[in-house]
């Protein structure tokens, strides 16, 4: 399987829309990897995960056809991960199709399939799906797990587990695990570390990539909902100790806010043996 980092950016992008931190003026200056779009990948030029607001661009930069992806995974509804307006452009008026109608699924939550069934004559499908039940496509098994984000303070009907306390969330967002031909990948965004669930899930079944959020980056926050440097090491080692990871897997660090970087680190040097991940990387396992 080969995977592509369209984007590697939290939502504010880097640089930021609107920021005059010393971060942003560096990567300003810098260009090249140092400019990052917001997250989104694509597995084998047949599954997009997520349909972010840079799409467009990483259409662009990648060479992609999106009229050859008819299998979108979304992890939740945030607006970095689904730009609902991008793909109502699907509809006649604003897309030609050549030929027969070149249908595309979104799958997702219950929320995501609200916005996407809110908009009619897209030529596309929706089709839920939930943490821990394996659905097949396109010739990939692919299960959701339940993904510690969309953290709700005032309650809400989806709970998830963190550490030794029950959250609330505004959604249920998801996370994916992709296998094939007896390959296995997992993409973690957005997700705080992972929940019992999901490590009981997970154990034993080895992956050969992980990507991994890190969106606080070099800094430590105390909010729930993203990972850092310090995380992404302890996720490493649960997951090698839980026989989901050996030292043949490749770890990936992820989906970067601007907020998360300082002059004087590198996350290389915080973050020994991943792959730091730029706009346009390529691995293939």
């Amino acid at each position: 399987m080969k995977l592509l980092f369209q984007g590697t950016a939290a939502a504010e992008g880097i640089p930021a829309l609107f920021c005059d931190c010393d971060y942003c003026h560096y990567t300003r200056k810098m260009g090249g990897r140092f400019i990052r779009s917001r997250a989104g990948a694509l597995l084998d030029e047949t599954l997009k995960l997520d349909f972010g607001p840079d799409s467009f661009m990483q259409m662009i930069n990648s060479g992609t056809d999106y009229m050859k992806i008819h299998s979108v995974l979304i992890t939740h509804s945030h607006e970095d991960h689904l730009d609902i307006n991008d793909l109502s452009y699907r509809r006649d008026g604003f897309a030609v199709f050549a030929g027969s109608d070149p249908r595309m699924t979104v799958y997702g939550n219950e929320t995501v399939g609200a916005f996407v069934e809110a908009m009619p004559g897209t030529h596309t499908d929706f089709k839920r799906v939930t943490p821990f039940n394996t659905v097949s496509i396109e010739g990939y098994d692919v299960t959701p797990l339940e993904a510690v984000h969309c953290i709700d303070l005032n309650g809400s009907r989806w709970k998830v587990m963190f550490g030794e306390k029950e959250y609330s969330r505004t959604e249920e967002a998801l996370f994916y695990l992709i296998e094939k031909d007896g390959r296995r990948i997992l993409y973690a965004h957005d997700t705080d570390e992972f929940t019992p669930r999901d490590m009981e899930f997970l154990k034993s079944k080895r992956c050969d990539l992980i990507s991994l959020d890190c969106t606080n980056a070099c800094k430590q926050y105390d909010y729930v909902g993203h990972m850092g440097y310090a995380d992404n090491l302890r996720m490493r080692e649960k997951l090698i100790e839980n026989g989901t990871a050996d030292t043949k897997t490749v770890f990936v660090a992820n989906h970067f806010s601007h907020n998360g970087f300082v002059m004087d680190k590198t996350l290389e040097e915080l973050l020994p043996g991943f792959v730091i991940a730029y706009d346009g990387l390529e691995i293939e396992v």
